[in-house]
């Protein structure tokens, strides 16, 4: 038995291979299987249970499973370090030798077996143990009920049913957005290639009223039509404006299409609800509201904006008088519902900034294609239903709306 530690376990993890298992193997998996069982199990389940395990993972049914080709080893070199099943789309005799537990082995195999599956499967089903479903929770894998299996002596085998159905994706595999705006470009009997060139590095995608704010300033040309439309300011080619989609999916669909064409910034700039009418928000973040983000294959519950962007985008903002509210927001789908327990937890328990409905999907794509974005919030409205306070009109956010443009327009 090999043990690793943590800066060993470094050194060998590029090293570490899975293969399907051979026969000649089986001797070394019953061992991992049973040592794994005595001694995790046992901490969890009676001596009746713990012997019903190495019954049903017994050397015979280890040896029949390597000849139907279903059983993997992760390893490294001779050494093996654990092992995993496939039948059809469940996952079975997933074990990690013991002391080399909790060093990712078990993530790297479970990948590996999971994409497997999905290669002709639309969802993976796993029985897990009491020691294993909080590993399986945090892949991602949904309760589906409790069951239990009787053993020797009366007792009780508990377990989980447990499903999962949404996966790592691939953002190589998903090359549409370069596709179709390739082919939009070539139609304008345009060259790709110098197209990327020209475009503006940032994009400042402005909400309805602040792109109509912009626009009658006369500060930019209409010249890249992609993405609905770049203008192009006059002072500096760099920089460009279109009107930002409503909503996550329409923004990040946007956003595809303008980092497909060559822009490498996004910054968003939109209206919120929050505590002050006319205070400027600048996002770390989105705590996501959402279901765009699932989509994409993100699972946490905040989805990050690019770090260096907006810190410097901060530095640009403050050099020309606009203070900001710095942190998280909560990005929504709900704008009309947004039921005070929710917003409890997202501007309470969370400390959200304010509550928008487009950055969650923004930063979705921004991350999914390893560029960059930001936001900024201006906020227009507080309180909610009966207590709803609306800015529009009012000169407090018509002047704070000004202050922004003019000074995104001296960028």
């Amino acid at each position: 038995m090999v043990i690793f530690l943590a800066g060993e376990w470094k050194r060998i993890v590029d090293k570490l291979t899975i293969k399907k298992a051979r026969l000649d193997q089986t001797d070394e998996i019953n061992e991992i299987v049973s040592k794994t069982i005595k001694e995790i199990y046992s901490k969890y389940y009676s001596n009746e249970v713990v012997n019903f395990f190495l019954e049903l993972h017994n050397r015979d049914n280890i040896h029949n499973d390597i000849l139907k080709g279903n059983t993997y080893v992760i390893g490294c070199g001779a050494t093996i370090f654990g092992t995993g099943t496939i039948n059809q789309n469940a996952i079975s005799r997933v074990y990690i030798t013991p002391n080399n537990q909790h060093g990712g082995m078990g993530t790297k195999l479970m990948d590996y077996l999971e994409e497997e599956i999905i290669k002709n499967y639309s969802y993976v089903n796993i029985d897990a143990s009491l020691p294993a479903a909080e590993f399986y929770r945090k892949r991602g894998y949904e309760f589906l009920r409790q069951a239990e299996h009787p053993v020797a002596n009366d007792k009780l085998l508990s377990y989980s049913i447990m499903r999962k159905r949404e996966f790592n994706i691939d953002p190589a595999l998903y090359n549409a957005p370069s596709v179709l705006v390739r082919k939009e470009i070539e139609l304008q009997g345009l060259d790709f290639d110098e197209y990327q060139i020209k475009v503006p590095n940032r994009v400042y995608l402005l909400a309805d009223s602040l792109f109509d704010t912009m626009l009658a300033k006369n500060v930019g040309t209409l010249t890249f039509d992609v993405g609905g439309g770049i203008y192009i300011m006059n002072h500096n080619s760099n920089l460009g404006f279109a009107k930002g989609e409503m909503c996550s999916p329409g923004l990040a669909t946007q956003a595809e299409d303008l980092y497909a064409a060559g822009v490498k910034e996004l910054i968003h700039v939109g209206f919120a609800g929050g505590n002050k009418i006319g205070d400027y928000i600048l996002t770390d973040g989105a705590y996501n509201d959402t279901s765009i983000t699932k989509l994409y294959g993100f699972k946490g519950e905040l989805i990050e904006s690019t770090k260096d962007l907006t810190d410097s985008f901060c530095i640009e903002l403050e050099k020309k008088g606009i203070s900001c509210i710095r942190g998280y927001h909560w990005t929504t789908d709900g704008g009309y519902v947004q039921p005070e327990w929710r917003g409890r937890y997202y501007l309470g328990d969370m400390g959200a900034k304010c509550v928008e409905m487009e950055g969650a999907g923004l930063f979705t794509v921004a991350n999914f294609r390893s560029r960059k974005a930001t936001a900024i919030y201006v906020v227009s409205d507080s309180g909610s239903n009966d207590e709803w306070t609306l800015g529009w009109g009012e000169s407090t956010l018509e002047n704070r709306i000004q202050k922004l443009i003019d000074a995104l327009v001296r960028s």
